[in-house]
């Protein structure tokens, strides 16, 4: 515990009231922050208790209240030793694989010399790695007024501890700060939390966000989840780890924290189904490189190229099994095919460490989805491959070459099932969606089938080649009214077209729909010759052989609402309910019927 000492600047009897008060009331909470895909532990944010009670409104007053008595070095190491202490007495057989969030100011960071000196003093104490430890980075608009802090947090980072920036997307916290400091994560601001399951506009923002994130090799936290819905939103729209109410209330209670992660686990259930076909795709062509640890001495780098002779290069890792990037034999042939080179090396007075060889090398999730891995790929310049971690762990690595295998063996999955006219997908990516939503009860969703109307009678008189050519003016108009990250679009032969809506409430879902058809009838009016479109309508023969008046082209659509957290039909009950509902649309005067799941209006 840091204590009064001699070198502390005197104070007044109130400011040693105080002090004294701030040793005995001040402690840290746990809240815990969980893995969106598999529910599983990352880590704790301690989140500081007790200013409040002795009138520190904000821990921001209780800084500047420290600050001003030039005793803000003290206070800071009082707070770690404090935050360490509590995390030590939490899952004490995994503390090497579960992260400390530590918040931290830029004045924290200038204020206190050698803090990574001190941490890991601290830490050792408990026989807990730096690796574990990641600086949570608050008040980034105060950055300008501490201009040596970018160094601070270099140095920070070479001892190996990870950097987060705090509410990401804040006026103060954007794309400047992501570009300088180059953090190993980012929480996204409460504002783009908020509705993002409703509000199709922000979905977007932050769909762009969480790209960009990854493509640069950063994860990405949502915080202050405190509904289910904001939970699934981010995990669908890519965030990798959520932290709220909604995931438990701070604690300092582990085995309370443990129960809690469990219930988590049953969201993730549903998504690991939906990233089945890249993850099993992603997992055949991982290798397992035998890896290097940073603390291995350099001749046990020579005896791993020497005994994996057809390996040019090794991933290394520190004590945490996080990885650090790649050795090269290249960068060390100038040793290796020297006299003395290896014994230069291998000699401790010469100073030369695996860390002087360790050239960087793009990481990425290993519930990543194929386009991630070749965004991230491209964005780091082409390099040897990529590494693969879970949780920020080293899992394995993917070759140039095992990265070409996926891609081309995603798209000729892809091209395989799409329909050769239009080049949407097809009934098996379609029956693959549909089954992801019934197994994704947590999720409301609209299912729209579309169908024309008086096809047959257009295509016998106008042929084929315009029959076709109708058929593509509609998938174009599909893509271009309703292509974004809320719709699925399919083509399920002929006339027959399927849309599924996420993240829209049925209103939009109609609108978008009503307008879609509205715009295909008008522009399909083109087909025609001008004496069709003059008395809007064409005779030609029916299904019986007789001569009848049919109206012009246009598209009926059935939509199907699934309701949030309620029983859902089997894939052929949904398909026998929509079939009777194109009926009804076909009947209708604006050609839209819909119908709420039947199952969900008996609860």
């Amino acid at each position: 515990m840091i204590v009064a000492t001699t070198d502390m600047p005197s104070r007044t009897e109130e400011f040693a009231l105080i002090w004294a008060a701030l040793h005995e009331q001040l402690t840290y909470t746990l809240q815990p922050i969980i893995n969106v895909h598999t529910g599983t532990l990352f880590g704790y944010e301690a989140v500081l208790q007790g200013h409040i009670e002795l009138g520190f409104e904000s821990v921001s007053t209780l800084l500047t209240y420290a600050e001003n008595n030039g005793v803000l070095s003290y206070l800071a190491r009082l707070l770690i030793e404090r935050a360490v202490t509590v995390f030590a007495a939490t899952h004490p057989g995994e503390r090497n694989r579960i992260r400390l969030l530590l918040q931290i100011a830029p004045r924290t960071l200038n204020s206190v010399p050698l803090l990574g000196e001190h941490i890991a003093a601290v830490a050792a104490r408990y026989q807990l790695p730096t690796a574990c430890i990641c600086f949570e980075l608050q008040d980034t608009q105060s950055l300008s007024f501490y201009p040596q802090v970018q160094n601070i947090i270099h140095t920070l980072r070479q001892q190996r501890y990870l950097f987060l920036i705090d509410e990401f997307g804040a006026s103060y916290s954007g794309l400047k700060h992501l570009y300088e400091l180059n953090p190993d994560m980012i929480k996204l601001d409460r504002f783009f939390v908020a509705n993002l399951a409703t509000n199709h506009r922000q979905h977007l923002f932050v769909s762009h966000i969480i790209q960009l994130a990854h493509t640069l090799g950063i994860q990405v936290i949502a915080a202050t989840i405190e509904t289910t819905e904001e939970f699934i939103a981010c995990r669908e729209i890519g965030c990798d780890f959520a932290q709220g109410q909604f995931v438990i209330d701070p604690s300092i209670q582990s085995t309370n924290l443990l129960k809690e992660h469990c219930q988590i686990q049953q969201f993730a259930i549903p998504q690991r189904r939906q990233n089945d076909g890249d993850s099993s795709l992603i997992q055949t062509c991982i290798e397992r490189l035998p890896v290097l640890c940073e603390t291995d001495e350099m001749r046990t780098v020579f005896d791993f190229f020497r005994r994996y002779s057809d390996r040019s290069f090794f991933p290394v890792v520190d004590c945490c099994n996080r990885p650090l990037g790649l050795i090269h034999e290249q960068n060390l042939k100038s040793y290796i095919y020297s006299n003395y080179g290896r014994d230069l090396l291998a000699n401790p007075a010469y100073n030369k460490k695996i860390n002087h060889f360790i050239l960087p090398c793009p990481g990425v999730e290993v519930n990543s989805t194929v386009k991630c891995l070749l965004d991230t790929y491209i964005a780091a310049g082409h390099p040897p491959g990529l590494i693969i971690t879970e949780n920020f762990y080293y899992t394995g690595f993917i070759s140039q070459s095992a990265l070409l295998h996926i891609i081309d063996t995603k798209n000729l999955a892809d091209a395989r099932d799409q329909n050769p006219l239009t080049r949407l997908p097809g009934n098996h990516n379609i029956v693959e969606y549909v089954n992801q939503i019934l197994a994704d009860i947590h999720t409301a969703c609209c299912l729209v089938y579309l169908d024309f109307d008086h096809f047959k009678p257009f295509n016998d008189t106008y042929g084929f080649r315009i029959g076709d050519r109708a058929i593509m003016l509609f998938a174009d108009l599909l893509r271009k009214q309703l292509n974004n990250q809320s719709c699925f679009i399919g083509h399920i032969g002929g006339d027959d077209f399927f849309v599924g809506f996420k993240h829209l409430a049925v209103e939009q879902v109609k609108e978008a729909v009503h307008t879609l058809l509205n715009i295909f009838a008008h522009e399909v009016q083109s087909f025609y010759d001008a004496a069709a479109r003059e008395r809007s309508y064409i005779e030609a023969l029916n299904r019986h052989g007789e001569m009848t008046r049919f109206p012009l082209l246009g598209c009926s659509a059935a939509i199907l609402v699934l309701p949030q957290a309620t029983p859902r039909h089997t894939f052929d009950e949904l398909s026998r309910i929509i079939a009777e509902l194109k009926k009804q649309a076909k009947k209708s005067p604006d050609h839209i019927a819909i119908e709420y799941d039947l199952i969900a209006e008996t609860q």
